[in-house]
C-alpha cells in the first residue's frame, strides 16, 4: 500500500548527497521560465513553448536522483534533445484542459464556501444575515470583520480564520484536482522518449486510476508544509522545498509504475 510516510522517507533517502545540486538545478529551472516569461510581448507564449521540454528535463533529473543514475545539471535540457515536439504539444494540450477544469471547479468551490458562510452568518450573526437576504446589502456580510476590529470577539476570529483557509483552498485545490489525472504525463515522456503527447496523456490517465486520492493528499500535505516554510524563512526555505516536492512526485511515479507492472503480471 502506498503511504505518505513511505513516500517522504524514500524522498529524503534519495536526496541524501544530492541536495546542493538539486537546489541549483531547480533554481535554474524556475529562473529560466521566469526570465523567458518576463520578455515583453512574447514572454507568455515563449514560456508555453519551453515549459513542456523543461518539465520533462526536471522529471528526468528527479527520476535519476531516485534511481541513483548519476543525476546531472544537463538533464534539465533533456526535453530539448529528445521528443521536443511532443513535449511542447503535451503542454499545449494539457494547459487549456487544466485551466478550464480548474476554473469550473474553483467556481463550484467558491459557491459552496459562500453558502457555508451564509449558513454560519445565519447562526451567529442573524441580524446581518437578515439584512443581506431582505435587502441584498452586501456590506452586511462584513459584520464579522467589523466586530473583530472593533471588539476582537472570539467568534469573529474563528470565522475569519475559517474564511481565509477555506477560500485559499478554494483557489488552490481546484487546479490540483483538475491536473490529477495528467500528473504523470511528463514523467512518462521522460521515461519513454518515443511516446507521443496524446499517448502519454492517456497513459497518465490510466496510471492514476486508484491513486488520485493519495496524490491529492500528498499535494495538500505539501501545501500545509510550504506555507509555514515560506513565512518563517522569508521564502528562502523554498530553495529546498521545491526540489523535495519534485523528487517526491518522481518517487510517487516510480511506485505506481511498479504497482502497475505487478498488477499486469498478475492478470497475465
Amino acid at each position: 500500500m502506498l503511504t505518505l510516510r513511505d513516500l517522504i522517507s524514500k524522498t529524503f533517502s534519495a536526496l541524501r548527497g544530492h541536495w546542493f545540486q538539486a537546489v541549483c538545478v531547480v533554481f535554474v529551472f524556475n529562473l529560466m521560465i521566469g526570465v523567458v516569461n518576463s520578455i515583453p510581448g512574447v514572454g507568455t507564449f515563449l514560456s508555453l513553448i519551453i515549459s513542456g521540454p523543461l518539465t520533462i528535463g526536471i522529471c528526468i533529473y528527479s527520476l535519476n536522483i531516485i534511481r541513483d543514475n548519476f543525476p546531472k545539471a544537463e538533464d534539465l535540457i533533456f526535453g530539448f534533445k529528445f521528443n521536443l515536439g511532443n513535449g511542447i504539444l503535451a503542454y499545449f494540450i494539457l494547459t487549456p484542459i487544466i485551466v478550464v477544469g480548474g476554473f469550473l471547479l474553483m467556481l463550484l468551490f467558491l459557491t459552496i464556501n459562500f453558502f457555508i458562510y451564509l449558513l454560519i452568518l445565519s447562526v451567529y450573526y442573524s441580524q446581518s444575515f437578515e439584512a443581506f437576504t431582505s435587502t441584498t446589502d452586501w456590506e452586511a456580510l462584513l459584520s464579522p470583520f467589523r466586530l473583530f476590529f472593533d471588539f476582537g470577539i472570539l467568534n469573529s476570529i474563528s470565522l475569519i480564520l475559517f474564511l481565509i483557509i477555506s477560500f485559499c483552498f478554494s483557489l488552490i485545490l481546484p487546479w490540483i484536482i483538475a491536473s490529477l489525472p495528467f500528473a504523470m504525463t511528463f514523467y512518462i515522456m521522460a521515461d519513454d522518449t518515443s511516446i507521443d503527447a496524446w499517448d502519454a496523456i492517456q497513459e497518465s490517465w490510466k496510471m492514476m486510476k486508484g491513486y488520485k486520492r493519495t496524490y491529492l493528499w500528498l499535494n495538500i500535505v505539501l501545501i500545509f508544509v510550504m506555507i509555514p516554510i515560506s513565512i518563517f524563512t522569508l521564502f528562502l526555505g523554498l530553495l529546498w522545498f521545491i526540489p523535495f516536492s519534485c523528487v517526491i512526485s518522481a518517487v510517487f511515479y516510480e511506485e505506481i509504475k511498479l504497482n502497475s507492472k505487478k498488477n499486469t503480471q498478475l492478470i497475465d
